[in-house]
């Protein structure tokens, strides 16, 4: 019985210290919607209370003088075309190399799990000269490649692990039903892979929807920013005494991402209850 209450004692201060550390994360999203629904005047009034009263026209000052739409069309593109790429090139190398053994795999990756511990500022320099001399700096091709290379290195690994777990057999027996290797993959390897593939996509889509570094530096055209970018400049263009406008573009960059997590959460969790029981 001593036991009993003791087990419950203890799950409840689990789940006090599990609420206080998801109110912590939450805080930075609560607080930049409170703000976005604040006056000028309330905010600099009332800094930490409620807003009283609503004032939605930040939104409609946010779209109106804010250029959102070439901005997220600039972000959709970089961010769908980038993760479509990592995913087909890295499951289908982490394929080569966890079921085509050969002498050099191993070093490969070594060579892939070393890339990524590189931070993208060590290597923006040499990345810039060669976009430059390729003739793809200030384009929408050239930022696509740079997010695919940083991306696929990570992918290989994580798809490498559930490849590893996936049993020879079911390829053998798609090639003696007359399958080639492409087909295998494709039809056999690929949906078994879901949990990854659905929990790279987020965190790659994710990476690549919040990046600020990189798609400053190699964009310069207004036309071709992301959102990131275009919300620096449009802090810089405003100033910093319009807080509910700087909240409403916030909160408006932010919607793709939480949409895109809460449709994929379910998978992302069925990837890390497959990848704890990996052999």
């Amino acid at each position: 019985m001593k036991r009993i209450k003791t087990d419950k004692n203890g799950r409840f201060f689990i789940a006090i210290v599990l609420i206080q550390i998801g109110t912590t994360f939450l805080f930075p999203l609560l607080w930049m919607v409170n703000l976005s629904l604040k006056t000028t005047e309330d905010i600099y009034a009332r800094p930490f209370g409620l807003p009283m009263p609503l004032d939605l026209g930040n939104y409609g000052k946010a779209l109106s003088e804010f250029n959102f739409s070439v901005y997220f069309l600039n972000s959709v593109i970089y961010s769908v075309v980038s993760v479509c790429i990592i995913l087909l090139l890295g499951s289908m190398l982490a394929y080569f190399l966890a079921r085509m053994r050969f002498r050099y795999s191993g070093t490969i990756m070594n060579y892939l799990v070393l890339g990524m511990v590189v931070p993208s500022s060590v290597t923006i320099i040499p990345i810039y000269m060669m976009l430059q001399r390729a003739g793809l700096q200030n384009t929408r091709i050239g930022l696509i490649l740079v997010y695919s290379a940083f991306g696929i290195a990570g992918t290989v690994v994580m798809m490498y692990a559930f490849m590893r777990s996936l049993p020879m057999e079911l390829e053998e027996a798609a090639l003696i039903d007359g399958c080639g290797i492409y087909r295998a993959f494709f039809s056999i390897i690929l949906p078994c892979l879901k949990p990854a593939i659905f929990t790279r996509a987020v965190i790659e889509f994710m990476g690549v929807w919040n990046d600020f570094f990189i798609a400053y530096i190699l964009t310069s055209k207004d036309g071709l920013k992301t959102l990131q970018v275009g919300i620096m400049s449009f802090f810089v263009n405003l100033g910093t005494n319009q807080w509910g406008v700087i909240g409403a573009a916030m909160v408006i960059s932010s919607l793709p991402i939480l949409i895109v997590y809460l449709i994929f959460s379910e998978q992302i969790e069925n990837a890390l209850t497959a990848g704890a029981i990996l052999k």
